[in-house]
């Protein structure tokens, strides 16, 4: 019985050693590295338990070529190349044992790479450093889900702008998205989430005012005009979201998704008639606007849809506008998915070509058309399958048509390629 015993304990003992060497000797990924090395302090002892830093980075080229009737319409002195430094961010979170986080996201914008071409001259874009985000949130222990953030926030508003920049799966957002100019803003937010599926949520937020000598619509205003610099003022902006999703027939094989936002602004700084000369609007760039999304997943294909509407645009040339996107994805391996996207704007005078990020910046096309239809084909590749918005090179082909009063505007290709990190 005693030879019994003893054989049972060293059976047991060399078992544990043998499993213990595994867990040692078990290779830890290039990504867990990362990401633990991001970690600088961490213990459940402490008021603070848990220091992390994150990082995100996205580098972009691209290439405007007009077609067709408009073949020679690039802006004078621009060539049809562009690129830049689309993110350069750096930021930590700060944990407590009281629920209560404190986020930040420095940001270093411009890096002079990205062209202008004002008055036919070449002119590299401004470089700036500021805070995109820097908040606190405190969540509500009394109540499950329920949660409040004050500081400078990103607005929730559209489909794709609820989705974060580090898993949006084109280098850009689409010329829908895009209509509003979305950008963070000062402000407070109450989020309530029950269930992993449902989501409610209410922001009111405000703009800082760059000083009157600077144009909203250039790049030079970044330096003064945003992050802890301008002049903060309601009165230059103020605006509220309200919005939710819905999560269901949630199986193995996916999910569905129905969401919905609706945005009002209060001052109506944005109307044509009551518009601040010089102020420097990052918000909404509309009076009212709704939007509805739907997302389906099922297998390895995903399925974004998302309708806008928005009234009284600003400084368009019209007062509303509708705009749809479709945005399938396929997953051909667990590190290559491939992207197509359709986004559509119609109504008179009041579509937003300037949306574009680079035809607004290289052709002399207006600004204000009555309809923009564009089509992206892309691939991602990932270089992890566990993580996708770990690090990624992303290729993108967009054809890009609109008209105004019944001819032509600008019709041509955008190819891009970027190269984003998110960690």
């Amino acid at each position: 019985m005693k030879k019994m015993i003893c054989s049972t304990l060293l059976a047991a003992s060399a078992a544990l050693a043998a499993q213990g060497a595994a867990v040692q000797d078990k290779p830890q990924d290039w990504l867990s590295s990362i990401k633990d090395a991001l970690i600088v302090y961490e213990s459940d002892e402490t008021l603070v338990s848990k220091v992390q830093f994150t990082i995100r980075q996205q580098f972009q080229v691209a290439a405007v070529q007009p077609s067709g009737s408009n073949g020679a319409h690039l802006r004078r002195g621009a060539g049809p190349r562009n690129q830049e430094f689309r993110r350069s961010w750096i930021g930590a979170n700060v944990d407590f044992r009281t629920g209560t986080r404190f986020h930040v996201w420095a940001r270093v914008g411009g890096l002079p790479e990205r062209n202008t071409f004002p008055n036919g001259r070449n002119k590299k874009n401004y470089s700036y450093t500021n805070l995109f985000d820097i908040w606190v949130k405190q969540n509500i222990s009394s109540v499950k889900g329920l949660s409040f953030r004050v500081g400078k926030l990103s607005p929730l508003f559209t489909t794709e702008y609820i989705a974060s920049s580090s898993v949006y799966p084109c280098v850009d957002r689409s010329v829908v998205g895009g209509q509003h100019g979305l950008d963070s803003n000062w402000g407070v937010e109450a989020m309530y989430e029950p269930s992993k599926n449902d989501k409610l949520f209410l922001q009111l937020l405000a703009n800082d005012r760059a000083p009157t000598g600077k144009n909203y619509t250039h790049s030079d205003a970044y330096r003064d005009g945003r992050g802890l610099k301008g002049e903060f003022g309601w009165e230059d902006k103020f605006y509220g979201i309200v919005g939710g999703q819905h999560k269901f027939l949630i199986s193995e094989e996916g999910y569905h998704m129905v969401s919905a936002q609706y945005t009002h602004d209060f001052d109506n700084t944005y109307s044509r008639n009551h518009a601040t000369d010089g102020a420097n609007c990052y918000g909404i760039n509309v009076q009212d606007a709704i939007s509805l999304g739907y997302e389906i997943k099922q297998g390895k294909w995903t399925l974004t849809t998302n309708l806008v509407a928005n009234f009284d645009m600003r400084n368009a040339e019209g007062s509303h506008n509708v705009g749809i996107m479709f945005l399938p994805v396929y997953a051909l391996t667990p590190h290559v998915d491939l992207v197509f996207r359709y986004a559509g704007v119609t109504g008179d005078g009041s579509c937003k070509l300037g949306a574009d990020r680079y035809v607004c910046t290289q052709t002399p096309s207006p600004t204000w058309v009555d309809s923009i239809h564009s089509f992206y084909f892309g691939a991602d590749f990932y270089a992890s399958a566990r993580d996708k918005s770990a690090a990624k090179l992303m290729l993108g082909a967009e054809y890009l048509t609109s008209r105004k009063d019944g001819a032509n505007s600008y019709c041509g290709w955008e190819f891009t390629s970027a190269i984003r990190c998110n960690f």
